[in-house]
């Protein structure tokens, strides 16, 4: 629910999403202009526009979709991972996107698709890497999240405009920020779980969230 102290980062990024909004109304245009993804402008020095088009959107029902979504996915990657974590894959996502974007297809783009397919990604690299602790509970949101990854490529190949470069971008990058940032629980001596991913920046503190949780029992092959 908005406003639940566990899911601070998530609201602030739906409160951005939705100021922006207002200000490209507010200034008629200008804001959009002046943050696009538009590759001529990013190669002659604008390098703001690799991250600015994830809080421009196209129009009201482009926003709706988008905080929808976020929505659903921030909270979840910020119960796992902290907030701290969760912004640095929905930022790293968005650059992901709009890099892949811009390596790929000349067409102007906006929108907060990227970061949310990496928001995505990194959910799925969380359930993949511990199905063994958490059995069926991985697999079912394993298979949530492949219908979704679905029904989002069918769209995207049956409607124009859209940036499936950015999509695919943003998902790479959030797998590979998930990977590399964690969370990756590791049962100690003690019997404590605690996160150790290969880059602990991010890390949880000692014990933080995982310490009572026990690992799954998982289905016989």
């Amino acid at each position: 629910e908005f406003g639940d102290p566990r899911r601070r980062a998530t609201d602030a990024l739906l409160v951005a999403n939705a100021v922006c909004m207002a200000l490209q109304w507010l200034s008629k245009g200008m804001l959009t202009l002046w943050g696009a993804k538009v590759n001529a402008y990013i190669f002659a020095g604008q390098w703001w526009r690799l991250i600015t088009p994830t809080f421009l959107h196209s129009g009201i029902l482009h926003l709706v979709v988008n905080c929808y979504a976020l929505n659903s996915l921030g909270p979840q990657v910020e119960m796992l991972s902290g907030p701290r974590r969760l912004v640095a894959v929905y930022l790293g996502s968005a650059l992901a996107g709009t890099a892949a974007s811009v390596v790929m297809t000349p067409q102007p783009s906006l929108g907060a698709s990227g970061a949310i397919f990496g928001l995505g990604a990194a959910l799925g690299i969380f359930y993949w890497r511990h199905k063994e602790t958490l059995g069926t509970a991985s697999d079912s949101m394993l298979q949530q999240l492949g219908v979704t990854v679905a029904i989002n490529l069918v769209y995207s190949l049956a409607v124009k405009n859209i940036d499936n470069w950015g999509h695919l971008g943003g998902a790479l990058g959030g797998a590979a920020l998930a990977w590399v940032l964690g969370p990756r629980l590791v049962l100690n001596a003690r019997g404590l779980w605690h996160d150790r991913p290969p880059l602990p920046w991010l890390a949880h503190p000692e014990g933080y969230g995982f310490a009572a949780r026990k690992p799954a029992r998982t289905r016989p092959a």
